[in-house]
């Protein structure tokens, strides 16, 4: 459609009505003065589609709904692939739904899929697997006509570990973050749907997250908090604004946020949209400063139209949202299922998606005595299956999942997978023990304590001293606290939240059959009093983020606190050996380059991790910082060489007095790390020249000039050419350090011999 065209016709009440949604999941589909407005259906789906929001956008026939109970239609709607859950008439209903679903999918008659949240994803390491997953995401998205697909991704730094939200992030550093979450918005693009970043931004916990006012310096901010957002800004094309209020101001009416960074700095063109029930003190006034879409509709239109009236939003701005609101519709409402998509490629593509990153995403902790043989037992205490994902708006519904005991018993024989067999683990079984925390949206959790249940059990099957060996699997959203359990069990794994097919991926990776590869994106401590956050965690509606920049593990390191699991860690079945490294800089790029033996049994993928670190730096910063990575197939008993290589704008620093990103000048230290950021092997240095406002001048700070004898001496000449007594430069030092030299020497054309020596200085 012709948006310019249509926004000259439309009237204000038009335009106002368009930001303010139609239904609680969609916008448009309504009459305007220049005619129709399409309908654009916008819905969570980062793990798959969501039915509650499916049921909601009424494509239902109320024809087939008005002959049952409300009492019926939402427990069909909640055990829909659960059909021994319902009553006869319940069935009767899921059968006449699932009839007309199958038709408004183009026939195709197939459950949704459930795939794995961001923490599992960036687990993998492995941009083509995230790709690939926002691909089959995309493609159900299309089936459903959903125009926008809510939370592809939320990629909130993952700060505090007991957020309730915690599992849908993608990592606890800014790098992994901004490398793996925008190909999750190109896979669901490139399928012709929106993909949708939330939530902008620092909607890092749940605790009274719609009142919550989180003070945050800007330069962690800049560092820590927005990268992963500017990275996806890039592909998505709409942009979910968060809950709280950033050093006072609600995210959704932020001009600084939504105008000054993602307008002009970042150069954004898509759309922005609230988050549902976003707290939004004037609508107009949100629209002023950068907010386009107003969520769940309706809303009333009248305060954005007493805006425009009263002057507090410009009909410039009022067309600007409305413009980007149509050329959003215009894109993405006539969404459909791919050209010859049957049900069975429909199927496959999301199977081997979600297949592919639980089988590469799945972290061994603890090898122990794995893999399983083909003449292995194995028993399970207590659960079998997995949770495959979170609560609230990440909940995906399916019958696709797979089951841990079936696939373990299909691979072992089904005589050889026992449940509750504690003789045949005295007599060598393997016990296999699921630790299943539950977590979603809305609340965070207590601790990160295991449950009582796993702890007894696991107690109780050491106390049986029998010849078997323990098998630990994390099916959590986030860390726990191991407390001496990691010492009486023989293997463990994390799977997070792994979606359908992580019991198939995790039955194979026992057996052998596919070799584990996942590292950790988030540190694992050995109490939750370790965490870099422990202290900030509100109590009220203020919430202080006092770690700063020392986020992750930059926290821990800076700290000197040794975790259980080390940001990067995962074990493989494979042994690595790194045999040589090299490092060069040419023009603004750096690369190490190093060469990876896989001296074990197997093939193996090994993730290359590469960090650097300032050495001595003069402003504040973190002992290392990951800068590059690799995830190389390593054939066994063979060796490859590996390049990783990063842009130096990598090192930089956001400088709150030049309000803009600095480089510090000097040499950096790398290193190479196939064990996670704790065990770093020295890849060499590279000498990197700063950036112009901070080469050696009269604006450094004369504690810092002091630190050089030539320098010194050079204002020592100069101060005695002048008249300037230098003892004016001692007592300042003493008593002001932080002067600037131009502070303290105002006649800076008469710093000559200073000037000299500046030009010839290099920081160590």
């Amino acid at each position: 459609m012709n948006t310019r065209k249509i926004l000259k016709q439309m009237t204000t009440e038009d335009k106002a009505r368009l930001l303010c949604g139609t239904t609680p999941n969609s916008i448009g589909g309504f009459e305007s003065s220049a005619g129709s407005i399409p309908f654009l259906s916008l819905q969570d789906g980062g793990t798959g589609i969501n039915f509650m929001h499916l049921f909601g956008r009424g494509i239902i026939s109320m024809e087939i709904v008005s002959k049952y109970s409300m009492e019926e239609g939402f427990h069909v709607l909640t055990n829909f692939y659960d059909t021994d859950k319902l009553t006869g008439n319940e069935k009767a209903l899921r059968e006449e739904i699932n009839k007309f679903l199958t038709e408004f999918r183009c026939g195709i008659d197939e459950a949704p899929g459930c795939y794995p949240p961001g923490i599992l994803l960036a687990s993998t390491w492995n941009p083509k697997v995230v790709f690939e997953n926002g691909k089959a995401l995309g493609m159900e998205a299309a089936v459903y006509r959903v125009g926008v697909l809510l939370g592809t991704p939320n990629c909130n730094i993952l700060r505090e570990p007991v957020n309730g939200r915690f599992f849908e992030g993608y990592s606890e550093d800014p790098y992994l973050a901004k490398t793996l979450a925008p190909e999750m918005c190109k896979g669901v693009e490139s399928m012709g749907v929106s993909s949708n970043v939330k939530h902008f931004a620092c909607n890092n916990l749940e605790i009274n997250r719609q009142k919550i006012n989180e003070l945050i310096d800007e330069r962690t901010i800049r560092e820590i908090y927005l990268p992963a957002f500017e990275a996806c800004s890039k592909a998505a094309s709409t942009l979910m604004t968060a809950y709280p209020q950033i050093n006072g101001v609600y995210c959704s009416e932020n001009k600084w946020l939504l105008k000054d960074i993602l307008e002009k700095k970042w150069g954004y063109k898509g759309t922005t949209v609230t988050d549902w029930d976003a707290i939004v003190t004037n609508m107009g006034n949100a629209v002023a400063n950068g907010q386009d879409i107003f969520m769940p509709g309706p809303r009333d239109p009248a305060e954005i139209i007493k805006a425009v009236e009263d002057g507090i939003l410009s009909i410039k701005d009022l067309d600007a949202a409305a413009k980007s609101v149509l050329e959003l519709i215009d894109r993405f409402s006539s969404v459909k299922a791919p050209e010859g998509l049957t049900a069975a490629k429909y199927k496959k593509t999301g199977d081997k998606a979600a297949y592919d990153a639980a089988a590469e995403g799945i972290v061994m902790l603890k090898k122990g005595s794995l893999p399983l043989k083909k003449t292995s037992k194995a028993v399970f205490f207590g659960p079998e299956r997995f949770r495959d994902y979170g609560s609230g708006s990440a909940k995906a519904t399916t019958s696709r999942t797979t089951d841990l005991f079936e696939e373990l018993s299909k691979l072992l024989g089904s005589t050889k997978v026992l449940r509750d067999d504690m003789e045949a683990f005295k007599k060598g079984a393997a016990a296999i023990v699921i630790e299943t925390i539950e977590s979603g949206e809305g609340t965070d959790r207590p601790d990160l304590k295991l449950t009582k249940k796993t702890v007894s059990t696991i107690k109780k099957l050491a106390k049986e001293c029998g010849k078997g060996k323990i098998c630990l699997i994390l099916n959590t959203p986030g860390p726990v606290e191991l407390d001496g359990i990691e010492d009486i069990a023989d293997s463990i794994f994390t799977v997070f939240y792994p979606g359908m097919m992580g019991a198939k991926a995790m039955a194979d990776i026992l057996t052998g059959k596919v070799n584990p590869s996942g590292c950790l994106p988030c540190t694992f401590p050995v109490s939750y009093k370790d965490t870099p956050a422990y202290l900030c965690y509100p109590d009220s509606l203020t919430c202080r983020y006092g770690e700063g920049i020392y986020v992750g593990y930059r926290g821990y390191q800076k700290r000197g606190i040794k975790p259980l699991y080390s940001f990067g860690y995962g074990l493989s079945y494979s042994k690595f050996t790194v045999d040589y490294i090299v490092s060069t800089s040419k023009g603004n790029k750096v690369s190490v380059t190093c060469h990876l033996t896989n001296t074990g049994k197997i093939d193996g993928k090994k993730v290359v991790q590469v960090y650097a670190a300032k050495r001595k730096p003069v402003v504040a910063r973190e002992p290392y910082r990951l800068v590059g990575f690799a995830k190389p197939l390593i054939k066994s008993g063979s060796g490859k060489e590996i390049t990783v290589t990063f842009d130096k704008s990598e090192l930089s620093y956001f400088d709150e007095e030049y309000k803009k990103f600095l480089i510090e000048g000097g040499k950096y230290d790398l290193f190479v790390s196939i064990n996670g950021c704790d065990d770093l092997i020295p890849a060499g240095d590279v000498y990197i020249d700063g950036s112009d406002e901070l080469k050696c001048g009269p604006d450094w700070p004369i504690s810092r000039l002091a630190q050089s004898k030539e320098l010194t001496d050079a204002i020592a000449k100069d101060f005695e050419a002048a008249g300037f007594p230098f003892v004016g430069f001692t007592v300042n030092l003493e008593y002001v350090p932080s002067m600037k030299l131009s502070e303290l020497f105002k006649e800076t054309d008469k710093l000559v011999n200073f000037k000299k020596a500046a030009e010839n200085y290099k920081p160590k």
